[in-house]
């Protein structure tokens, strides 16, 4: 007879309902007990709404409780650490969105108090589900695209654009954000890039504020230098035009390019492509299977995380020393801005 499995979710926003709810839902043998914010009475609203039948104020009193088997985190990034620390403690498994911290260092601790604990644990970099970036990747693995020589990375979309009218939230405030679009979207994609290439080991880059009022960064763009011959591109932001998830990885190798695209306005919500060296019409690559919208990458992730049937190939699932080598490409990027020098005669003309 099959277990059901308890998870509670932790972090009542908007990425609680539109992704981790429906993607725990979707999967057979799960079931979901319990809702926390910081908020009780937000909670409390939450789990009405959401059908949840109990609501906590903390996590603590979560699991104090003994109600859940598993948690999930979609709160802000300050808060990471303190959730999964108390999650690994009470020998709960947990997924957490990313980044896993707003440090590398943090981020190194959370890896030990893992290994300490023995409790199972990842990272929500869930585009590594995305049917298109497994097949880039397997045409990597296959050689089909031939060493890799550049890599172009992008994450953006117009969520803060004027034009929308969104106020900024806890994503433009240091005190709770290490950098704002960089760490917010370009996470996502220098995941995606050492997952499929291997690992970054040397960045420039520059965090541009176009906002008025700005802390941080609106605009990020960062050039990358991988362990082999490869470099890179990063830019991401959440002022550019774009629709979510606003992903492209293009990778340039020694026998063509390949390209995946992420995004729900495209059909099926994503897209596959090879490009020949002769600059030739792209050959467009059927997928398997459905992007399944914001949570089809998160249902296929917890569906690994969480033991059920239909798992993706060994070495998807994001790991916490995974995550925290991601931050420390962040943080480096963060503080890395080559030096500038003035082009002669511009400005003159």
């Amino acid at each position: 007879m099959a277990v059901t499995v308890r998870v509670a979710i932790v972090g009542c926003g908007a990425w609680a309902a539109e992704a981790h709810l429906p993607a725990l839902r979707a999967l057979p043998e799960v079931e979901v007990v319990a809702c926390v914010d910081q908020d009780a009475e937000g909670s409390r609203r939450f789990a009405a709404a959401h059908g949840i039948p109990h609501s906590f104020g903390s996590a603590e009193d979560l699991l104090a409780a003994g109600l859940a088997d598993a948690m999930t985190v979609a709160a802000p990034d300050d808060v990471h650490p303190s959730l999964v620390l108390a999650a690994l403690a009470a020998g709960v498994p947990v997924f957490c969105e990313k980044p896993i911290a707003n440090t590398a260092g943090v981020a190194e601790e959370l890896v030990a108090a893992q290994e300490r604990a023995g409790v199972a644990a990842t990272v929500g970099y869930s585009f590594r589900y995305s049917p298109a970036m497994q097949q880039l990747r397997a045409d990597l693995a296959g050689g089909l695209i031939g060493e890799p020589w550049l890599a172009e990375l992008y994450e953006y979309n117009s969520q803060f654009h004027p034009r929308f009218g969104k106020a900024m939230n806890w994503k433009g405030d240091p005190d709770r954000a290490g950098a704002g679009a960089l760490f917010e979207y370009g996470s996502h994609a220098l995941d995606l890039a050492q997952w499929l290439i291997g690992p970054i080991t040397r960045v420039s880059a520059q965090l541009s504020r176009v906002l008025p009022g700005s802390r941080l960064d609106d605009i990020a763009t960062v050039q990358l230098d991988f362990a082999g011959p490869c470099s890179g591109v990063l830019i991401s932001g959440w002022v550019l035009a774009g629709g979510v998830p606003g992903v492209r990885v293009r990778v340039h190798g020694s026998a063509g390019a390949a390209e995946a695209e992420l995004g729900e306005s495209l059909p099926g919500g994503e897209r596959y492509q090879r490009l020949g060296l002769d600059g030739g019409p792209a050959e467009q690559v059927p997928l398997g299977e459905e992007a399944g919208g914001r949570s089809g990458y998160a249902r296929r992730h917890l569906r690994d995380f969480l033991g059920q049937p239909g798992s993706q190939s060994p070495g998807t699932m994001p790991t916490l020393a995974q995550a925290a080598s991601v931050q420390h490409v962040l943080d480096t990027a963060a503080k890395a801005t080559e030096r500038w020098l003035p082009v002669p005669g511009a400005g003159t003309q």
